[in-house]
């Protein structure tokens, strides 16, 4: 057992262990307090390992420069995938150190590779994904067995059982493209080609519903909504992200122009029975209804851009040809009997 008087950090301590073959036995005995300080001082030591020998070269190869220059500078998801290869590395330290290791470093090295490849499909398999994603003989028939759309079938299997996000999209449609162009040699097709040959290979896969729903639609159940990074704006802060709209705005302009129309119709019905002059009654009318909106109306629009601007009303009003055109249209309803939300 290690000398604790000896052990002046975390890490020292986890390579004296290591040093007497004692480390797997130790952290299986240990307290949840001293497994975590075990945990700190390993991941002192393999996480520099990690990003060298695992991280790095994957991100050059995705084409990721910046995030290969250091873990400060990794995005947000790449971030996510190399805390899981460090846990992965540090799972299989601790489960299997028990035999002297001279050189830790060395020893973490030679067995990173297969730990993060056995952390990654561990991971797969807790989100109900398959560990090793296969394309199937039948899937790769329904797609005539087609190169590029059977190497995007498995491409998609991959992505639904990784952690990954693309965005505000549900599949890296642009990654996918340079993947279709290094593949098939065809620069030309780009992201709404490939958008297009998802759709086929996905239909395909629904020909077989218990299969996709275990295979695609669950795994992809787990995945994490994406993070919402504002932009900037021309002044150089961020620019506030649009709010959600449950109804589109032509359908809420509509909305508000038949429900003024039909308060205006029914007042002009009830002032009819007094006798007033049609013009003056149709004008003092739309006067009174458009100009009673709330004072807070449009003031999320450019000027003239909503359709009931009391401006652009009262304009209306004083051009005696489309204030006649009116008078006729507003006859002919009263006369029928019709309700401006059926017309």
């Amino acid at each position: 057992m290690a000398d604790p008087e000896k052990q002046t950090t975390a890490a020292e301590m986890v390579r004296e262990l290591a040093h007497q073959g004692l480390l797997a036995h130790y952290y299986r005995e240990a307290s949840a307090e001293e497994r975590r300080r075990l945990r700190v001082g390993g991941s002192e030591i393999a996480w520099p390992l990690v990003f060298l020998r695992v991280t790095r070269p994957v991100e050059r190869k995705r084409g990721h420069q910046t995030c290969a220059t250091s873990v400060e500078r990794l995005a947000p998801d790449c971030l996510d995938h190399f805390h899981d290869d460090v846990e992965a590395v540090l799972d299989d330290l601790f489960a299997r150190a028990d035999m002297p290791i001279e050189n830790l470093e060395g020893w973490l090295t030679t067995w990173m590779r297969r730990a993060t490849i056995d952390g990654y499909r561990r991971r797969r398999g807790q989100r109900g994904a398959p560990q090793r994603p296969r394309v199937p003989k039948w899937l790769a028939d329904g797609l005539n067995r087609d190169a590029w759309l059977v190497e995007l079938a498995k491409s998609i299997l991959e992505w639904a059982g990784t952690e990954a996000t693309a965005g505000t999209s549900l599949w890296p449609v642009t990654a996918w493209a340079e993947r279709r162009a290094t593949l098939t040699g065809n620069h030309e097709a780009g992201d709404p080609v490939v958008a297009n040959e998802i759709e086929v290979v996905l239909t395909a896969m629904r020909r077989r519903p218990s299969w996709y729903e275990r295979n695609v639609e669950r795994p992809l159940g787990h995945k994490r909504a994406p993070v919402h990074f504002p932009s900037r704006d021309s002044s150089g802060g961020y620019a506030e992200p649009e709010l959600l709209a449950l109804v589109e705005r032509h359908e809420k302009d509509e909305a508000l122009l038949l429900e003024l129309a039909s308060q205006a119709i029914a007042l002009m019905k009830h002032r009819m029975d007094s006798g007033d002059d049609l013009h003056d009654l149709v004008a003092e009318v739309l006067g009174t209804v458009f100009g009673a909106l709330p004072a807070a109306h449009g003031l999320d629009r450019r000027p003239g851009d909503s359709p009931a601007d009391p401006e652009q009303v009262e304009a209306l009003i004083g051009d005696s040809d489309r204030l006649n055109r009116i008078v006729e249209t507003v006859v002919e309803l009263l006369r029928c009997g019709d309700r401006p939300s059926e017309r």
